[in-house]
This record gives structure tokens, C-alpha cells and sequence, in this order.
């Protein structure tokens, strides 16, 4: 099982639910919610690519809140950029770990500054599961 250390504040459950309303009606599904109260963000204690792909390393969630960059300043930085749907909620080396809120909702991918996309995972509990030892 993968360890992830918690690097901020815990959150509450008032806290999260705070956070989902900034999000327009868009709904953070259920296995990303435990993550985010068990661990408000962290990071792998071990380093893990995801899935199969040896040039993509993970390297951290982001916290909703209690940070220098939380999910919370991230939702400004989002517009413009990604999908209307979609959110930032980590970083992979060179990336940033996104999750589309739409149709395709708990769907991660990574996005490059040069707009390149990668998908990776249909839902949150696939990307954890497919994260791999380097």
C-alpha cells in the first residue's frame, strides 16, 4: 500500500464541502474526498511513476487549504487554461495532475505547458492503485 506523508493541516468536513461549493456545481467524487480528509494533499514516502509510463514521476497532491499552493489559489490559476470542468489537484515532474469534474468525472490526466495531454487513470482510486515503484 502506498504511504503518503501529510505535509499541512488536516481538513474538516465542513472545510472540504466549503471548498466543493467554489466549484460551480461540479462535485469532487467520493474516493477523492476520503483521500483529501485522510491526508489534505501529501506526498509518496517512496518515488512512483505513474502506470507503465517511466517518464512520468508523481510527485505530490496538492492540499485543498493550509499551504503555500493549495487548490483553493489553483481554481484562479485554472481559467483559461484547462477545460472548464477540470482542476488542478497535484504535480508529476515537468506537469500538473489534473482531474476532469464533467462528463468524464474523477478522470486524471497530466497537462503540459505545451498543452500536451496525457490521460492516466478513469478515477482517482485507478491513478493511486496504477502508481508504481521507480
Amino acid at each position: 500500500m502506498i504511504q503518503f506523508e501529510i505535509e499541512n493541516e488536516l481538513i474538516t468536513q465542513e472545510e472540504l464541502e466549503e471548498f466543493e461549493q467554489q466549484l460551480d456545481g461540479l462535485k469532487l467524487p467520493e474516493d477523492y474526498k476520503a483521500h483529501m480528509l485522510k491526508y489534505n494533499g501529501g506526498i509518496t514516502i517512496e518515488d512512483y511513476i505513474c502506470g507503465d509510463n517511466e517518464n512520468i514521476k508523481f510527485m505530490y497532491f496538492l492540499p485543498i487549504k493550509y499551504g503555500s499552493d493549495t487548490m483553493e489559489n489553483s481554481l484562479i490559476a485554472r481559467e483559461d487554461v484547462l477545460p472548464i470542468n477540470d482542476i488542478y489537484i497535484g504535480a508529476v515532474r515537468g506537469g500538473e495532475l489534473c482531474m476532469s469534474l464533467g462528463e468524464n468525472n474523477g478522470s486524471i490526466y497530466v497537462f503540459y505547458s505545451d498543452g500536451e495531454r496525457i490521460d492516466l487513470a478513469s478515477s482517482f482510486t485507478e491513478f493511486i492503485n496504477g502508481l508504481s515503484l521507480m
